[in-house]
């Protein structure tokens, strides 16, 4: 199959939509079909790429890139293509043109809805709890996605807690679950690269039988590092073989390192800024235990990531993680302040027989979310939606003519 997809966030972008459309389409190519990427041109993007078209943008929010318009050129180039399907992964610019490339070419239109946007547009602006613009935020949201996704032929979930906010917000087009998939062997791997293991840890000041809890992410409110960071106080305080380390960047990257000063525990709480991707494995790796508070989550990426490099999760409750995490199986989700302390005294003082269960058990459950099932799944739908179409389009043309 000729595949297209379109994107607002791509390579060399940091983040899940742009990572996960990467990693879609090396899959789809690598089971034979044709897929191509139409997404904003980037300063930093790659030199020869392999069938990405990049269209003029400019600077839009953070790192991302908008664009408001494709020249005719690129356009006839895009067209020419003869795509069977159009897959969008946001709904913006490219999400946008690829509503106008299915309308064109009579072509099925798949969407994948990636982002909770009230939670991303609440922490850009540090709207108020409550407040005019959070509630103008909710509005705009929910009209906006209930247009879109209502236009397309399919939308793709990646949890039943997406499913029901767009049930919420009116969604009336046929949606699935398809939880998106990761490449798990780089992350796999690093289990055993214990010479940057090492390096990592000793680089951060631990020693080896320090426990280190890592956060991976975009440092943001929405993703509650403070919160995190309070119910830690007590214990960084007192112990002194227990630390925080955030691996990431974000507007309130300042604002933490600030907090932890202020909390006197900065010896314990390390944030590395962004690093390069073939490190990211390895922090993982090096790592005790995960931890997020975050409840923004579609799917939760990085808990998988995790999970994938043998470390258990240690995060709070959350909708999205009902078929993730599993309780003294693969790790522990907390409720609230109280069952975070003797949840995370619990861990602390785990034996090495029962740590180990938890690891194999969080290797376990990352299997379940492999790119080529993914993949598969997605190409699966891609080739029901062609068929009903063409079988439409020629039931159509007989009517005609009769």
């Amino acid at each position: 199959m000729r595949i297209g997809l379109f994107t607002d966030a791509y390579l060399p972008q940091i983040s899940g939509v742009a990572s996960s459309t990467a990693l879609l389409q090396r899959a789809l190519r690598e089971m034979g079909h044709l897929a191509y990427v139409i997404t904003p041109s980037d300063p930093e993007q790659a030199e020869n790429e392999m069938d990405v078209f990049r269209v003029p943008s400019l600077p839009f929010i953070s790192s991302k890139r908008l664009s408001f318009g494709v020249p005719p050129v690129l356009a006839r180039q895009i067209k020419a293509l003869n795509l069977d399907i159009v897959h969008s992964q946001t709904e913006f610019g490219m999400g946008l043109y690829a509503r106008q490339i299915s309308k064109q070419l009579d072509i099925p239109h798949v969407h994948t809805f990636h982002t909770l946007y009230e939670d991303w547009l609440n922490d850009q602006v540090k709207a108020k709890e409550g407040g005019m613009y959070q509630k103008l935020t909710a509005w705009y949201v929910k009209h906006a996605a209930r247009r879109y996704c209502n236009k397309s032929d399919y939308v793709i979930v990646p949890t039943q807690k997406t499913k029901d906010v767009l049930l919420k917000y009116g969604v009336t087009t046929r949606t699935g679950i398809i939880p998106t998939g990761i490449n798990l062997s780089a992350f796999r791997e690093a289990r055993f690269d214990n010479d940057h293991i090492e390096e990592i840890r000793k680089s951060l000041g631990l020693n080896t039988d320090d426990t280190m809890l890592l956060y991976v992410g975009r440092v943001s409110r929405e993703k509650r590092i403070d919160e995190i960071i309070t119910n830690l106080k007590d214990v960084l305080a007192a112990r002194h073989d227990v630390h925080f380390v955030v691996v990431g960047d974000g507007p309130a990257r300042n604002e933490l390192v600030n907090y932890a000063y202020a909390a006197g525990i900065a010896d314990r709480v390390h944030f590395t800024g962004a690093i390069l991707w073939q490190d990211v494995p390895r922090y993982y790796a090096a790592a005790d235990f995960f931890l997020s508070a975050s409840q923004s989550e579609t799917q939760g990426l990085t808990y998988i990531e995790a999970m994938a490099a043998g470390v258990p999760l240690f995060v709070r409750e959350d909708p999205c993680l009902e078929d993730v995490v599993i309780n003294g199986v693969n790790g522990y989700a907390y409720k609230d302040e109280a069952s975070f302390a003797k949840t995370l005294d619990l861990l602390l003082n785990l034996n090495k027989n029962d740590y180990k269960l938890l690891s194999v058990g969080a290797q376990e459950t990352a299997e379940r979310y492999s790119v080529e099932h993914f993949a598969s799944s997605v190409a699966s739908l891609y080739e029901t939606l062609t068929i009903r179409r063409k079988s439409k389009s020629s039931s159509m043309k007989v009517a005609a003519i009769l």
